[in-house]
């Protein structure tokens, strides 16, 4: 360890600095948070019968009878740096065995800082989301490295309890990466098995909870038992998702997909989230040059990782869609990456040079930017000067990187 921070103490002191810098936004707002729909999902138990998201807070009522904003953000801050360690641990394997002149750090940096990833994590401290990522992370890590796959169908089936997204979110991701494992890997009894258990759990839960999550009380009987276990007043739109059956969810959702308003709103924070859209399908461009006989499965992963673009005809929450999309996107990646199906060593683009003015550049614009936000993903939409700078910075590392992408591309099939 010693050694390698010695070797490496750059771009770990890097690290942590853009962790921090990311984190400024888990500070509570005036209120205690600035999105109290999230938190009030924390006064939710089976106390009154079965009922979606009830899992955590029915499990934290077993130490806090009262759920107060304080407690919240102690058991969600803790979560967050539980998530980070988690984080650190991995960054820390992959850049000690595959890091080569710093390819690996650049990337890893640009999962951190990007608006999608730990800021917006940091900012909707209270909302479910953050453990669907954590299952997410630990369920491929579980994959990787091929120990404890028993696991997965458990956590899995568990994500469904905490939040019914995590059907389209992450579970996808997890069942292809797994189905890819299994072609590639010699086709090993364990990870079949794993996959038609968590199959079997992820559909299981749903069912259940399609079926009996309704509380058997009124609604305005089930509002006010769950909001005398609040010291804070819990909206009602929160409640209203939570009480009413999964199949009248997108009819609460109130999807505004067809406003002109909210679509340019989602285009901007789609042009905002460009170099990381680029830099990732350069990425899958180069593993599925590696991924051999098994391209089906590949691009049934690809697809996978984009499934959280299935909830944007349903919900507004066009932010935390993309967010899961990004988290799977790179969690993919990563473990691509551990597998040698993206070999580090020849990541020409993300070399020195010129390069590096051009990530430090949109580093720092991701950094001062700020994370989308859920609902409203481009959040400075009305400040003229802060979106401005945004985007030529954007638009500057876009048109510098496919650039460097296509000299190189060039300069490899003259060589052929």
């Amino acid at each position: 360890m010693r050694r390698f921070i010695e070797e490496h103490e750059q771009e770990v002191l890097l690290i942590l600095v853009t962790m921090l810098g990311v984190t400024r936004w888990w500070m509570p707002t005036p209120t205690g948070f600035e999105n109290m729909y999230g938190v009030s999902h924390w006064a939710l138990s089976y106390d009154y019968g079965l009922v979606r998201r009830g899992l955590l807070g029915a499990i934290a009522k077993l130490w806090v009878p009262i759920m107060t904003l304080e407690s919240v953000h102690l058991i969600t801050l803790i979560s967050y740096c539980t998530f980070l360690a988690l984080l650190l641990v991995i960054f820390y394997v992959l850049l000690r065995h595959k890091d080569k002149g710093g390819r690996l750090f650049r990337l890893i940096l640009l999962f951190v800082a990007a608006p999608a990833t730990l800021s917006l994590s940091a900012r909707d401290l209270g909302r479910f989301d953050l453990f669907l990522m954590m299952i997410l992370l630990l369920s491929l890590t579980l994959v990787s490295r091929n120990r404890q796959l028993w696991l997965i169908p458990i956590l899995m089936s568990v994500a469904m309890f905490i939040h019914e997204g995590f059907l389209v979110l992450c579970a996808p991701t997890i069942v292809a990466m797994m189905v890819f494992a299994y072609l590639r890997e010699g086709r090993r009894r364990a990870m079949l098995v794993t996959i038609i258990a968590s199959v079997l759990g992820v559909a299981g839960a749903f069912l259940v909870l399609y079926n009996f999550g309704t509380p058997a009380l009124s609604f305005e009987e089930f509002s006010r038992l769950i909001q005398s276990r609040a010291a804070y007043h819990l909206t009602e739109l929160s409640m209203r998702e939570c009480y009413f059956s999964v199949r009248n969810h997108s009819a609460l959702a109130s999807s505004s997909l067809y406003d002109s308003g909210s679509i340019v709103n989602f285009i901007m924070a789609i042009v905002m989230m460009s170099p990381v859209f680029l830099v990732l399908a350069n990425l899958w461009g180069r593993a599925l040059k590696n991924c051999g006989a098994h391209r089906g499965a590949f691009w049934l992963l690809i697809l996978a990782t984009l499934s959280g673009l299935l909830l944007v005809p349903i919900a507004t929450d066009y932010g935390r869609w993309l967010s899961a999309v990004v988290f799977c996107n790179f969690f993919a990646i990563f473990y691509l990456v551990s597998k040698d199906l993206i070999k580090v060593e020849e990541l020409e683009e993300y070399a020195g040079g010129p390069f590096s003015a051009l990530f430090v550049l949109i580093l720092l614009t991701y950094l001062l930017f700020g994370p989308l936000h859920d609902w409203e993903p481009y959040p400075y939409k009305d400040n003229i000067l802060v979106s401005s700078l945004s985007m030529m910075a954007v638009l500057l590392f876009d048109i510098g990187f496919c650039v460097r992408w296509r000299s190189l591309r060039r300069k490899i099939a003259s060589a052929q």
